[in-house]
């Protein structure tokens, strides 16, 4: 398929309510992200002209994670620091007013999906989304780095192409289906089945630590054998101890799902976001065809 990146690059609207770091005497050459995703999307723009240091430490789930007094000093003197919002980073909201003011909020230009009346933090599940936060990361970085500006708008160029490359083969593959219902441990893919006509039943809600009742057990164990689901998805960073009772009373496999959340040890320099999500559909494509 044939597409004009650049076109589609300005049809994205440049956002003019980004809240920049003022202070552009610093020399500091660091950036904070807040976890996995922000880090992933954000090295894809800023390459080597700032090191990126992600807050939330190896293997640990970001809803685990608490900020110290020593790493807000740290961002203090820092250049920037980005969040993905709505909620994701609760310790967000307890920083000084001299991080508050050079902190991009990524989750401000996507169209929200709320679940039980709560928005879904997990917007970078969307290809699509992706794109869009990378252009806030690009508008960002020449706002405080405007010598640098063809540098990023390359990159951002780059990234897109490589992203509406992946969103095309995940499209093709979620049309192949034959059974468009997934299993989830937590209700964390609400954005990815939204794009790619995918219905979600998750276990447990927006938490993965939020415990389900006995009442929403016997109701996803009828739509397992309703719809005939062959494999309950869990996460490699959270227990699997309720899906594998759901997977005991239903005769369904277990498998993993990854929401991107963060990387173990032994993934980094070898998974990213993009080879994570064709990973989770391969995996969502051999579940349809047991």
């Amino acid at each position: 398929m044939s597409l004009n990146f650049k076109a589609i690059i300005l049809s994205i609207p440049l956002l003019l309510g980004i809240t920049a770091c003022n202070d552009t005497s610093s020399n500091n050459n660091v950036i904070y992200t807040s976890f996995y995703p922000v880090y992933d999307l954000a090295s894809r723009i800023i390459g080597n002209k700032y090191e990126l240091i992600n807050l939330t430490p190896i293997g640990m789930e970001p809803h685990d994670y608490e900020l110290t007094a020593r790493g807000v000093a740290k961002m203090i003197d820092s250049k920037a620091l980005f969040i993905n919002g709505l909620g994701m980073e609760e310790w967000y909201t307890s920083l000084p007013n001299e991080v508050l003011n050079k902190t991009l909020i990524l989750s401000d230009n996507i169209k929200t999906i709320k679940i039980n009346n709560i928005e879904d933090p997990h917007i970078w599940l969307n290809p699509i989304n992706a794109i869009i936060e990378m252009n806030d990361i690009a508008q960002y970085m020449i706002e405080i780095d405007n010598l640098n500006k063809s540098y990023y708008e390359d990159n951002l160029i780059k990234a897109t192409q490589e992203f509406i490359e992946l969103d095309i083969e995940l499209q093709a593959i979620a049309e192949s289906l034959n059974n468009k219902y997934i299993v989830t441990s937590h209700a964390a893919f609400a954005y990815m089945c939204d794009r790619y006509g995918l219905k979600q039943i998750s276990i447990k809600g927006l938490e993965p630590d939020d415990e389900p009742s006995a009442k929403t057990m016997e109701e996803i164990i009828r739509l397992i054998d309703e719809y005939h689901i062959t494999t309950i998805f869990s996460e490699e960073m959270v227990s699997q101890e309720i899906a594998t009772k759901i997977a005991q009373e239903t005769g369904a496999k277990i498998d993993t799902l990854n929401p991107i959340e963060g990387l173990k040890e032994e993934d980094i320099g070898i998974k990213d976001y993009i080879s994570i999500m064709k990973e989770n559909f391969n995996k969502i494509k051999e579940a349809d065809n047991k």
